[in-house]
């Protein structure tokens, strides 16, 4: 019986196939609850032509921890994280998307240098790295502000 029923449905040999998921220009970074280190990324950009995309790796004690979304140069990217409390030594590694190519990373004399943040309970440590001159020089300012919480 049901060999009939299945028999007797309409056949098609066309399938339809939903076309791919649109991928978006910006990836995101996960949401922390309560981080306590907080990266802001942003770049200086000398012309529309020079605003590719690029993002930011963050390595505590030599470890990955985490990385910027990836995004516009001339867009901030921001991460939050939730690091252990004491002096870490953090190291950030920004790579960038040439207009040809694959992914590169940013030559050593031009990557912040490594520093020693302290991470203290109530806190968030707010690091602020700037480059400017098309990744030719950057500044980077770190400040501790209480949490929210």
């Amino acid at each position: 019986m049901l060999s009939a029923c299945v028999s007797s449905a309409p056949k098609s040999s066309v399938s339809a196939v939903p076309p791919p998921p649109a991928r978006p220009a910006v990836q995101e970074a996960p949401e922390v609850k309560d981080p306590n280190f907080i990266l802001v990324v942003s770049e200086a950009v000398p012309r529309p032509d020079d605003d590719g995309v690029s993002f930011t790796k963050v390595f505590v004690d030599g470890k990955e921890v985490g990385k910027t979304g990836v995004g516009r140069k001339s867009e901030e990217r921001i991460l939050k994280l939730k690091l252990p409390v004491g002096n870490q030594p953090v190291r950030l590694e920004h790579w960038f998307l040439p207009p040809v190519g694959e992914w590169t990373r940013l030559a050593d004399p031009l990557q912040p240098r490594e520093r020693f943040v302290r991470v203290e309970d109530g806190t968030v440590v707010r690091m602020l790295l700037r480059f400017s001159e098309g990744a030719a020089s950057n500044s980077l300012a770190i400040s501790r502000e209480p949490s929210a919480h």
